[in-house]
């Protein structure tokens, strides 16, 4: 299998310069390897640096050493200090993230909020739509919600509006934030199979599932946080 992302001796504080430059450590030396075909869940207990991994892993969170070597089609790109057009061009293309929460633009459809980064890989709005459409009805969202804006769902409607958005490109590389957090049963099976479905195509992931039955239905190995955290 192809290593999809290697993380080689990372470290990662937040300095709070408005409290004197205090320095909180969050990891320290992380490495880490995601091949393709495989689901690495984090695990760890609450600040051991899962979300902040999963930040850095995505170019959101700058880290202070360490490399981010991420196979974005015929090369390696370190997102550690790849230029934001270059994260840009990887969230297009091979990097797909579900976050905890759904952040879109006002007034904007659910179902063209879940098109949207398939179009603009594509350029093809029905196609872009009707697998939006496809996705929604799978993840239970009722048709007469696709043509509202989520902010008027539930939280639980966001999330799964969150997760069709992640899901609709065939992305090489999948980061996962807690997918689960706010499903019923039925709404976390439909997830379970859309990871499953991502790593029989190849797919590399890299989730947090603070659900331990989910995680264990997807997860190929364990990733202990708690080891760096220790040493920062």
């Amino acid at each position: 299998m192809t290593v999809m992302i290697s993380v080689k001796n990372l470290d990662k504080q937040f300095i709070l310069h408005t409290q004197g430059g205090t320095q909180i450590p969050v990891f320290s030396g992380l490495d880490m390897k995601v091949r393709s075909g495989e689901c690495v869940a984090l695990a760890g207990a609450s600040g051991a640096g899962k979300s902040s991994l999963i930040c850095s892993l995505y170019g959101n969170y700058k880290p202070q050493s360490g490399n981010i070597l991420v196979r974005h089609e015929d090369e390696t790109v370190d997102m550690a200090t790849a230029l934001p057009r270059e994260i840009l061009d990887i969230r297009k293309h091979t990097m797909g993230y579900v976050s905890q929460f759904l952040r879109v633009v006002p007034r904007v459809s659910a179902l063209d909020v879940v098109a949207e980064p398939l179009f603009n890989l594509t350029g093809d709005a029905a196609k872009a739509r009707d697998k939006a459409a496809f996705l929604l009805k799978r993840l239970n969202i009722p048709g007469k919600l696709w043509d509202l804006p989520p902010a008027t769902f539930s939280g639980g409607e966001q999330q799964r509006v969150n997760i069709a958005r992640g899901f609709i490109v065939d992305y090489p590389i999948l980061l996962l934030d807690e997918p689960t957090a706010s499903l019923d049963a039925d709404n976390r099976t439909v997830v379970v199979d859309l990871i499953r479905e991502a790593k029989k195509r190849g797919a590399a992931v890299v989730g947090i599932f603070h659900d331990l039955e989910v995680r264990d239905k997807v997860a190929d190995q364990l990733f202990d946080m708690g080891r760096f955290k220790e040493a920062a």
